[in-house]
């Protein structure tokens, strides 16, 4: 019978994960922000880098957050303590008991969970937790109305109600582009929806306005993508990508080159014959395909690393392997192909493929052997 590391052994590609970079991000989140305290984002399995050793090197953050229960539920199952956001909030009345027993702080985006979490307390008056409210301020996808949120500061002002939310939070619609007059307009809603609950604690910036709306990170910032390595912002130049935010690449996506072949003028590659030698010439193949999560879409010309060297994609990604013009470069079968990563920022491959870097980290299956170091 083969055994997990045999079984390791034989899988060439592998997502090299730098623990280092990711603290070190978090640095930089602190130097951009130093009057905030810092809720690091971890939903979806640490957008793809493997959520428990995401968190146990980003415990210098002052809180964690989630999308859903089950994630927050992983992470006390597994050992993580530090207090953790439910950013989608409850899904039913029932989920309030594991939010008391868990110690969750669960956002209240909608009046149907603000009259759940007063229906857990009145069954249930000694079980207390923080909550925070969300405010609509313009992106409309989650969050409390303006007229929604004065029905709940009618039922605050009631003589014995005295379970008000630990802070107010709000999301950018638009941050991620530089000049956007959306994002004025949603901070001036904000504010002007804090000013009904002074002494609220607040929480507006994610990782694009950490960068670059300082005004708006308040008392909480909450960097997501940024922790990652990866610009928050929308780049048409390959060389500023990842330079400007000081950011440093957390996962490494590679591969090896497992056949090389020398074809003649007019040799047509991959399935539907999409892209044909334009001379007599040597292409590689390469062991990733969608079938890992590199994306089908990538087009011909969408780059890789071989020895530190761009080479362009040729052909359609199959389910296992890519093929790619070796002319640039002098290779041997087994060397290593960086997909994107060190050298080669994701940012870059994402816009070739015509998708953001949050869905090619996302998409990565379970067929790649994750590294950590």
């Amino acid at each position: 019978m083969t055994s997990n590391t045999e079984l390791n052994a034989q899988r060439p590609v592998k997502a090299s994960i730098n623990l280092k970079a990711l603290a070190a991000n978090l640095e930089r989140v602190k130097e951009l922000a130093p009057h905030s305290r810092v809720i690091s984002i971890i939903k979806a399995d640490a957008y793809g880098h493997g959520v428990l050793p995401v968190a146990k090197a980003l415990l210098e953050s002052d809180c964690f957050a989630v999308a859903r229960l089950d994630e927050a539920l992983y992470l006390r199952q597994n050992g993580i303590e530090k207090s953790i956001i439910l950013l989608e909030g409850v899904l039913a009345i029932e989920d309030y008991r594991h939010c008391h027993e868990q110690q969750f702080t669960p956002l209240i985006h909608s009046l149907e969970q603000f009259q759940w979490l007063l229906q857990f307390l009145e069954t249930n008056p000694q079980r207390r937790m923080d909550y925070w409210l969300k405010f609509d301020t313009g992106m409309h996808r989650l969050g409390l109305a303006e007229d929604e949120l004065k029905q709940i500061l009618d039922i605050f002002a009631q003589p014995n109600f005295d379970w008000l939310p630990a802070g107010v939070m709000s999301h950018f619609a638009c941050a991620d582009e530089l000049v956007n007059s959306a994002n004025r307009k949603q901070l001036t809603q904000f504010n002007k929806l804090c000013s009904k609950l002074p002494k609220m604690e607040k929480s507006m910036a994610n990782s694009a306005a950490i960068l670059s709306i300082p005004e708006a990170h308040f008392d909480w910032v909450r960097p997501g993508i940024m922790l990652y390595g990866v610009t928050p912002f929308e780049a048409s130049k390959p060389a500023r990508i990842g330079l400007d935010e000081q950011l440093q690449p957390v996962m490494t996506l590679s591969s090896k080159l497992i056949a090389i072949k020398q074809l003649q003028q007019g040799d047509c590659v991959g399935y539907g014959s999409t892209w044909c030698c334009p001379e007599d010439m040597s292409i590689g193949v390469v062991a990733i395909g969608y079938g890992d999560g590199y994306p089908r879409h990538a087009p011909s010309g969408t780059p890789v690393l071989i020895h530190g060297i761009e080479v362009p994609l040729i052909g359609r990604v199959s389910m296992d392997m890519i093929t790619v013009d070796l002319r640039s470069v002098t290779a041997t079968i087994g060397d290593k192909v960086v997909l994107w990563g060190e050298g080669l920022p994701i940012e870059y491959v994402s816009q070739k493929a015509g998708t953001i870097a949050y869905e090619l980290l996302c998409q990565i299956t379970q067929r790649v052997d994750f590294e950590y170091e």
